[in-house]
């Protein structure tokens, strides 16, 4: 069912159940469709065939895992196809040219291309860094039909005249909008520069990107925008959510999220190299079966890995926004944003990592107080809520291992492995030495108890054939005197004392219960006393708020300088407690003095309202003195704020600039 509106060239399509033996396609190629389970068009391949076919200048837009790469391989073929009948030569002339963001998205093209056309004569040829370049000009000078390229790799061939763009009928921009996004718009033009200007130009792209059409009108192209869905940037029949945690609550829920769902079989994706990594391999000592995948690891690397995860010999995938662009893995059923990502648009194409081909998939994004500034944006793009998690203490695994270290330079673990393999001899060195004896490591034991410290200090793990034997050091490790506060629970068991009788020695988890009364109470009066305060402190809870109240002959001291003293006392309850249990996110603290109180929320809001008006007073100052603005570094609630502020402001825009966690925000005239 489709509808024009001839003023912007756009179509919409709602619905299709068209079968390609309907269409008017060469019997080759049905044929090869058909073989490969192609029966009926997906609503983007039947939106595009057309005007593709007909050799239009064609944008189009479909969210991720629609059948996109089918919508230009699907017409070219079958160009080629009725090209090749009126000339036999035409297999062996370069007519095709489909640019890529990524090696593995030009891999699968690639491989598109020879499934569906392996019945044709068309030739195919992947040209990509990280492989032989002198194999590729082999390749090239065979003679081939389509040449799919990441943009640096084909630029280079261009300039040392192994690639002629002189014959070329057609240049595919796919994953259009990050090929702009990663910075490719120079190489972009100069491919555009070298074509002839009567090619066809074919773009797709989850997400409008009015660079890319700016470049497009540059050179003389006025495409035909084909949208579908534009309403709808995510596929409806996957389920996203967010859970609002701490940037230490990250890890835990992910492994307890990972060994509670049957049949894992997940993408988790993170900001940076160095944290996929982090998250991989901790995920590997937490015995899940997950892998890194990033821009730095070799392309003979990145394809084994991607081998590894089709067959699911590693069924969890942990990568960057640069290294999953494009894959395509069908049976996908869970995508986690480990970090939410800083450009909105890069949401939609994580999300469309699951429920491809109509599929039912999940996913789940991490909002931690570092996130917070990213998550408008995203809600204002895909136009909807996100539907927050509802978390309790179960959702998160409490037998966390050490975190791994990562080196930033080489991206491998630096552990107890990496040092042993360093000293590993080679095979020359071997045949001319002894064996080597293992070194022995140190071992610390007291009665019985073998300790291993674990990075979340909520949590001692410990050995042991009896419980009791560990309360003295549990009480030490966690800073308390009362034993009543101590819970535990067994891990794993292992042998008997005295080989087939005694005790079972046992791996014990021991960690806090949420005694706020108990827990605190010891803490504040041992403050107290160090600071020589006249004071009382009181500890009640109920209906999730935590009470604590102080009074005395210092109560003034508390409430001079604007609480100042009072507010302390809040921000050493918060992080004493953070650091002993893991909090409900709904937990209230209201810390109060004779009827003067701190209250979290009510303090919140005061900050915001603050910040609002640092904002008004700023753009008072744009309008007034018609120059850029520059706020000092924020950190990313303070910018969530402001950008929040300005969003629907039809006069000054904001944007984030610097690097690190403290950026600066620039206000200028739209």
């Amino acid at each position: 069912m489709r509808c024009k509106v001839c003023s912007i060239k756009r179509t919409y399509t709602i619905e299709t159940t068209t079968e390609f033996s309907k269409l008017d396609l060469s019997p080759i190629l049905i044929d090869s469709l058909n073989e490969a389970g192609f029966i009926k068009t997906s609503p983007i391949q039947e939106l595009t065939l057309d005007s593709i076919l007909a050799g239009k200048d064609v944008f189009a837009q479909a969210e991720t895992g629609s059948g996109k790469t089918g919508a230009f391989v699907i017409p070219l073929i079958e160009n080629f196809i009725r090209a090749n009948k009126e000339d036999e030569k035409a297999n062996t002339n370069l007519s095709y040219v489909v640019l890529s963001p990524t090696r593995e998205l030009a891999q699968q093209t690639h491989k598109a291309f020879n499934d569906l056309g392996h019945k044709t004569q068309i030739k195919s040829a992947c040209i990509i860094g990280g492989e032989s370049i002198q194999k590729q000009k082999d390749l090239i000078g065979d003679g081939v039909t389509v040449l799919v390229a990441t943009p640096g790799r084909l630029c280079d061939l261009i300039k040392q005249k192994t690639v002629s763009l002189a014959n070329c009928k057609a240049i595919v921009f796919d994953e259009a909008d990050r090929l702009f996004d990663m910075g490719f718009k120079k190489d972009i033009e100069f491919v555009l520069k070298v074509a002839p200007k009567s090619r066809q130009l074919i773009m797709l792209s989850a997400t409008s990107n009015q660079d890319l059409l700016r470049t497009a009108y540059k050179f003389h192209s006025n495409p035909e925008e084909l949208i579908l869905n534009s309403e709808n940037l995510l596929v409806d029949h996957i389920q996203h959510k967010v859970a609002m945690i701490s940037g230490e609550e990250k890890f835990p829920l992910l492994v307890n999220m990972l060994r509670q769902k049957e049949d894992t079989y997940a993408i988790v994706f993170c900001n940076t190299q160095v944290q996929t990594h982090t998250v991989a391999e901790w995920l590997i000592k937490m015995g899940l079966k997950a892998k890194p995948i990033s821009g730095r690891l070799s392309q003979n690397k990145r394809t084994q890995l991607l081998k590894d995860f089709r067959s699911k010999e590693v069924t969890i995938l942990v990568c960057t926004d640069v290294a999953a662009r494009g894959l395509d893995f069908k049976e996908v059923n869970l995508v986690v944003n480990y970090d939410l990502p800083q450009d909105a648009a890069n949401y939609v194409h994580r999300i469309g990592r699951t429920g491809r081909a109509g599929a039912k998939g999940e996913a789940i994004s991490f909002c931690a107080y570092e996130d917070c500034e990213y998550i408008d944006p995203i809600k204002e793009l895909i136009e909807t809520e996100i539907e927050q998690i509802h978390l309790e203490d179960d959702d998160f695994a409490k037998d966390i291992c050490k975190k791994p270290r990562i080196d930033r330079k080489t991206l491998k673990l630096m552990d107890h492995s990496n040092q042993r393999e360093k000293t590993r001899p080679n095979k020359q060195e071997k045949s001319q030495s002894k064996p080597v004896t293992p070194p022995v490591k140190n071992v610390i034991k007291s009665s019985s108890i073998k300790e291993t410290l674990k990075s979340d200090s909520r949590v001692m793990q410990a050995n042991s054939y009896d419980f009791n034997e560990l309360i003295p050091s549990a009480l030490k490790y966690f800073r308390i005197k009362d034993k009543s506060l101590l819970a535990y629970e067994v891990i794993s068991e292992g042998g008997k004392k005295y080989i087939f009788f005694g005790p079972t020695k046992k791996e014990f988890k021991v960690f806090l219960k949420p005694i706020y009364k108990k827990l605190l109470l010891p803490f504040l009066i041992n403050i107290i006393k160090k600071a020589q305060l006249k004071l009382y402190a009181s500890v009640s809870f109920k209906e999730n708020t935590l009470s604590v109240n102080f009074k005395g002959h210092d109560e003034k001291l508390l409430l001079n300088h604007k609480q100042e003293l009072l507010r302390s006392f809040e921000q050493i309850i918060t992080v004493f407690l953070q650091s002993r249990l893991i909090l409900n996110k709904d937990l209230n603290i209201v810390v109060q003095c004779k009827g003067a109180k701190i209250d979290k929320r009510k303090e919140g809001q005061d900050f915001e309202k603050k910040l609002e008006n640092l904002a008004k007073s700023k753009r008072k100052l744009l309008l007034d003195k018609k120059t850029p603005i520059k706020l000092k570094p924020l950190n990313p609630k303070e910018r969530r704020i402001i950008h929040k502020f300005f969003q629907d402001d039809k006069e000054v825009k904001t944007e984030s600039i610097g690097d690190g966690r403290f950026k600066s925000i620039q206000l200028t005239l739209k």
